[in-house]
């Protein structure tokens, strides 16, 4: 007589089995479609070669249509940096400001560090 857990056992197996037979056999999105790729011309008959002709309009129509899809992507991300760049922009101009407000109007240089010539620290901030 089974009892319980034999039966969940069973059952669990089962599932591993047929998880395991969907993951050999089955492959979702990855057929290959040979009405979705480009053909080479390869015959002299009229009617073949409009057949071809058609598929391969059909094929690079559906290729343009991807490519439209990725120029909008593509025009929103440029937005998108041309928004951050006047943030970063303005971060860096409120950053100026307040280190010219810490430091005063000018700031003040270091004599001897080289020994030759003074050295410019106008670029430093100081807390």
């Amino acid at each position: 007589m089974l009892t319980l857990v034999n039966i969940l056992i069973l059952f669990f197996i089962l599932i591993i089995s047929y998880q395991l037979i969907l993951a050999n056999h089955v492959t979702e999105g990855l057929t290959n479609d040979n009405n979705k790729n480009y053909k080479p011309y390869d015959s002299n008959d009229p009617m073949i070669l409009a057949q071809q002709n058609a598929g391969n309009i059909a094929f690079l129509k559906d290729r343009m249509d991807s490519i439209q899809n990725i120029n909008q992507i593509v025009q929103d991300l440029s937005g998108n940096v041309q928004v951050l760049q006047q943030q970063v922009n303005g971060l860096v101009t409120t950053q100026q400001q307040y280190a010219t407000q810490m430091a005063g109007d000018t700031a003040p240089t270091i004599t001897g560090a080289d020994g030759d010539e003074p050295v410019d620290t106008s670029d430093l901030v100081t807390e």
